[in-house]
């Protein structure tokens, strides 16, 4: 080995190398999933190759060294952020979209919570959200103490207040 080049080498921990394959992971998912999605609807294609190559970006910030506090949140609540959307989109629906065809059939009736309300959950839903969830978690595991702590509790706020709107819902 070439002593002079050891300087040079830099060995990240498991967890950042985590972070750049789920990133990754859930960004080719969101692009190629993005035709499809911009046949049913334009905007919901576009906003899949946006969301993807913003995921692309992030993990190439990541391996490039970019880890600070701000940097690490900005991945833990914009990925929050779309798992959120996930979760409505395929429940009660999202209310400005256009009818559902279920990815790419015709729509199965009984298939959301909310009947007429949302979409159809396919392999690619189920591998993508576990992806954004993994990622989530190892974020949160790299921030610094208090921090994680601040994260972790509004995170469970987060929870508590969308359990309480399903209940909500099931009762009335």
């Amino acid at each position: 080995m070439n002593l002079a080049l050891a300087p040079l080498r830099r060995q990240r921990s498991f967890a950042v190398d985590s972070v750049i394959v789920l990133s990754v992971a859930a960004a080719l998912a969101h692009l190629v999933a993005a035709p499809s999605h911009y046949d049913w609807w334009p905007a919901a294609g576009v906003f899949f190759v946006v969301l993807g190559v913003a995921q692309l970006a992030y993990s190439c910030l990541i391996l490039s060294g970019v880890r600070t506090d701000r940097f690490l949140l900005a991945g833990i609540w914009g990925t929050v952020g779309v798992i959120l959307l996930y979760v409505a989109s395929r429940t009660v629906g999202l209310p400005w979209t256009p009818p559902v065809p279920s990815h790419g059939t015709r729509w199965v009736a009984g298939r959301s919570i909310v009947p007429d309300g949302a979409k159809h959950v396919g392999p690619l839903d189920v591998f993508t959200l576990v992806a954004e969830v993994l990622m989530v978690v190892t974020l949160l595991g790299m921030l610094p103490g208090k921090l994680k702590t601040t994260a972790l509790n509004r995170l469970m706020w987060i929870g508590l207040a969308l359990w309480g709107a399903a209940v909500i819902g099931y009762i009335g």
